[in-house]
């Protein structure tokens, strides 16, 4: 496998588990309460995580471009505010960047 070939599988990989990561967790009793905090419907975190993880391979995803294009300003700010207090993404303003998992933090669902 290439160089490229190789990376292009990891980032591939990231992508997925990072997505099953935030479903489950969001999915979780603690994940529902935070969620019900910020305003945020479950079903639109999953959307949202989809969306992310098919920009992944950028490593710099676009807040406007991916959760933006989906929902109004209002609710794109606190999906990211929801996914940043969770763990899940860093940055601050119009950039985010996913958080993958570590070893022990691989979703169980």
């Amino acid at each position: 496998m290439s160089g490229y070939g190789y990376r292009d599988a990891v980032l591939q990989l990231d992508a997925a588990l990072w997505r099953k990561r935030v479903i489950v967790e969001a999915e979780s009793a603690e994940g529902r309460a935070a969620a019900d905090a910020h305003q945020v419907p479950i079903e639109l975190i999953g959307v949202v995580a989809a969306r992310i993880a098919g920009y992944i391979a950028r490593g710099v995803v676009s807040q406007r471009d991916t959760i933006g294009a989906l929902c109004g300003p209002g609710q794109a700010r606190r999906v990211a505010r929801y996914l940043a207090e969770r763990g899940h993404v860093e940055g601050r303003g119009d950039l985010i960047r996913i958080r993958v998992a570590h070893p022990g933090e691989l979703p169980t669902g």
